[in-house]
């Protein structure tokens, strides 16, 4: 590879309004070859470029015959989420990357991307000419990784949660009919994962892309984050809501299924699972865990789990402000209840906790509260999980 070759965020680029024709929001394929342009003009004509899309791009491309074209011919590559194909070709490769992402949801799979800035650029367009330049990449903290994680996905899900009508879909129980859907098999009945807003602004199914039936209002909403334990590499995240028990495991149809199948079409993850966290859930059993939300009093919550019998076991690791405990076996004859912070171990692989984002009910009042990962909610302004230290049992 050449020292200036570089891989190219299609999708970024052609949706970007900071390029001609300027402010306008929509996706057009000449916005690439000014990007091209502007490169060559820097660096030389003899740079290559690895063009990497998002596969959705050529439904909404002003002129998709050309994108086809080098699809057909192996010069351009499509995935269903582009960012993780762009990252491992930069990095196996050594090329620059250009974009407008900072890939801030990728930085604790990705390190190198902390460790080299000077690979990553962006444009501009000045006096109608289009220009490279840095695009700045800082470290950024873990709090600040998983709240972009978070609303990358739910923006994959085309909800903002900004508008009435989508919070409404949001504090929505809903059910998809298709018997023959994935996402259909789910426990008690309802998804567990939020919906998909289709262009006319229904709600669709995110595993058949079937309209949904709507069931009734949900109850407070916690959400859950898998984890690998050994790299505390996030995998994945799903709404709990109160008094809904759902059961974990690798394989099951009634509940949230951690095997690679399934997080392979897992609805708007944004990010590539790691190879060892599939070694990991191996250990795994089918039904391994249930986990629910319940009432203490009227704005307090626990979170109550038990230990379904699995072959390697469950653990808690209880947090004591400075630190985690070590670790204790959750019993599978009655239920453990856990504070905020503690965190539980799947076959010593797996870790769930539960995350510091509030989703405050009722939907008419802001749907995710300001306040950054694992802090503490201002005195009344929604019911919030009980922090003390409870005792198993």
């Amino acid at each position: 590879m050449g020292d200036w070759d570089a891989v190219i965020d299609v999708s970024n680029v052609c949706w970007s309004p900071a390029l001609p024709p300027l402010r306008k929001r929509r996706a057009y394929w000449s916005r690439l070859g000014l990007v091209m342009a502007a490169w060559r003009r820097e660096h030389g004509d003899d740079v290559r470029f690895h063009l990497v899309a998002d596969a959705s791009l050529r439904r909404v491309l002003d002129t998709p015959e050309e994108l086809h074209r080098l699809k057909e011919s192996g010069e351009l590559l499509t995935a269903t989420v582009a960012d993780g194909v762009i990252l491992d070709l930069a990095r196996d490769h050594g090329l620059h990357v250009i974009t407008h992402d900072h890939y801030v949801d990728h930085r604790d799979t990705y390190p190198w991307i902390d460790q080299h800035p000077e690979r990553f650029h962006r444009w501009e367009t000045v006096d109608g000419e289009v220009r490279i330049i840095p695009l700045d990449i800082t470290p950024r903290s873990a709090q600040d990784i998983s709240m972009a994680r978070e609303l990358k996905d739910l923006r994959r899900t085309r909800l903002d949660t900004r508008n009435p009508e989508h919070r409404r879909i949001l504090h929505t129980r809903w059910k998809c009919a298709n018997t023959s859907c994935s996402q259909a098999a789910t426990w008690q009945g309802q998804l567990l994962v939020w919906p998909v807003l289709s262009l006319s602004g229904q709600a669709m199914c995110p595993g058949c892309d079937q309209p949904l039936e709507a069931l009734e209002q949900r109850s407070q909403i916690f959400e859950v984050v898998v984890a690998e334990r050994a790299s505390q590499a996030e995998i994945m995240r799903f709404p709990l809501e109160a008094e809904i028990p759902v059961i974990v495991g690798r394989g099951t149809i009634k509940g949230i299924d951690l095997s690679p199948t399934a997080l392979s079409v897992t609805p708007g993850l944004s990010h590539k699972v790691p190879d060892s966290f599939h070694e990991a859930v191996g250990r795994v059993s089918r039904l391994h865990l249930l986990m629910r939300i319940e009432a203490v009093t009227d704005i307090n919550w626990r979170l109550a789990v038990i230990d379904l019998d699995s072959r390697n076991h469950t653990e808690v690791e209880r947090w004591q402000g400075s630190g985690f405990l070590p670790s204790r076996e959750v019993p599978s004859d009655k239920e453990t209840y856990l504070s905020a912070k503690d965190r539980l171990i799947l076959a010593g692989a797996v870790q769930l906790r539960l995350s510091g984002k509030r989703y405050p009910h009722p939907p008419n009042g802001p749907f995710l509260a300001a306040s950054p990962e694992d802090s503490e909610p201002a005195p009344g302004s929604s019911p919030t999980l009980q922090s003390t230290t409870i005792t198993d049992g």
